[in-house]
C-alpha cells in the first residue's frame, strides 16, 4: 500500500510524538504542575500540624481551637473512637490550580488524629473591636478564621436562602430536612465583606447557647467553658450549625457533611446532631 520511504516517514514522526510528550512530562515535573505533585503539595498544606491554645477552663478571643461535635449517632460510627472536627475540604476541580485553603474550599465534618491547618480556626471578636485574650461569653459574638490567612482571614460564614430559595454559596454536596435544601458553610475572604461588598458582615458572625433551654437566660453574659457541651448559631439566620448523618467522598477520605440546621425533639431541645463543643487543647483518653 505504502513505499518504505513513507513508512519510514510515519515511524519517525510517531518517535517524535513520544520525545516530545517525554519532554513536557519533564517540564511539567520540574514546575510542579503535575497533579500528582500539586495532590502532594495540598496534603502537606491541609495537614501541617498547628499548636492548640493550652487547655484552660475557658475559651479566649485569639484561640485557635477546633469544634466537635459531642457525639454521632450515625451506624458504626461514635465520635469516641474517630474525634470528629469540623473540617475543610478542597474538590477535584480546585485542587488544579490552587493548593491551599482558600474561598473555594468546603466544610465537611472529619476524623481528626492531630490538630492541623484543615481542621482548626481561631476565634475572633465579631464587632472590630480587638478583644485579644478576652473571654468568649454565652451570646457573644464571633467569628471563625482559618489559621494562617493573617493578611486577608478567610472567614467561616452562612446565609439565607434568596427569594428564589437559592444561596450565594455552591457546594458539591447538601443535606435536606423534610425534602428541602439546608442552609450550607462557607468561607470567604474578610475583603469580599461589608458595606458595599458581596457577603454582609453579619453572615460571619456566631454566638453559643447553652445545651439546656431553660438556663440560657441565667447563662447569658458568663464566660463559655472549654471542652463542654453548646450550641452554636448562626446569628443572620438564627439556625444552628449541624452535624448531618450524610456520609461523602472527598480527597481525604469519607467524612460527614455539616449544615446551618435547627433540630429539635418533641420536648424543644437540639438533638445530638446540634451538640458541640470548642475544644482548646482537649486530649483524648
Amino acid at each position: 500500500m505504502y513505499r518504505p520511504v513513507v513508512r519510514i516517514g510515519n515511524w519517525f514522526e510517531d518517535i517524535c510524538l513520544e520525545t516530545d510528550k517525554i519532554v513536557q512530562f519533564k517540564l511539567s515535573r520540574d514546575r510542579g504542575e503535575l497533579l500528582v505533585e500539586k495532590t502532594r503539595h495540598l496534603f502537606d498544606n491541609f495537614h501541617k500540624e498547628i499548636n492548640l491554645e493550652a487547655p484552660k477552663e475557658n475559651i479566649r478571643f485569639g484561640a485557635v481551637v477546633q469544634l466537635m461535635p459531642v457525639d454521632l449517632h450515625i451506624c458504626q460510627y461514635s465520635a469516641s473512637d474517630i474525634h470528629p472536627a469540623l473540617s475543610v475540604i478542597i474538590n477535584e476541580r480546585v485542587v488544579r490550580h490552587s493548593q491551599k485553603i482558600n474561598d473555594e474550599c468546603e466544610l465537611t465534618i472529619a476524623p481528626s488524629v492531630k490538630p492541623c491547618v484543615r481542621n482548626s480556626f481561631r476565634i475572633v471578636s465579631g464587632d472590630e473591636k480587638d478583644r485579644e485574650n478576652e473571654l468568649l461569653k454565652y451570646g457573644q459574638q464571633f467569628r471563625l478564621e482559618c489559621v494562617e490567612t493573617e493578611d486577608d482571614p478567610l472567614m467561616l460564614f452562612s446565609a439565607p436562602k434568596s427569594s428564589g430559595l437559592t444561596t450565594m454559596i455552591h457546594t458539591t454536596f447538601d443535606s435536606r430536612k423534610f425534602g428541602e435544601v439546608n442552609l450550607p458553610l462557607g468561607l470567604c475572604y474578610k475583603r469580599n465583606c461589608g458595606p458595599g461588598k458581596g457577603i454582609p458582615m453579619a453572615y460571619t458572625n456566631w454566638y453559643c447557647q447553652h445545651i439546656d433551654p431553660h438556663k440560657r437566660f441565667e447563662t447569658d453574659g458568663t464566660p463559655l467553658p472549654s471542652n463542654k457541651p453548646l450550641v452554636i448559631t448562626h446569628l443572620a439566620t438564627n439556625r444552628n450549625l449541624a452535624a448531618e448523618n450524610v456520609v461523602i467522598q472527598t480527597l481525604f477520605g469519607p467524612e460527614f457533611l455539616v449544615s446551618v440546621q435547627n433540630y429539635k425533639n418533641v420536648y424543644k431541645r437540639e438533638t445530638w446532631k446540634n451538640i458541640w463543643m470548642i475544644s482548646n487543647g482537649h486530649q483524648f483518653k
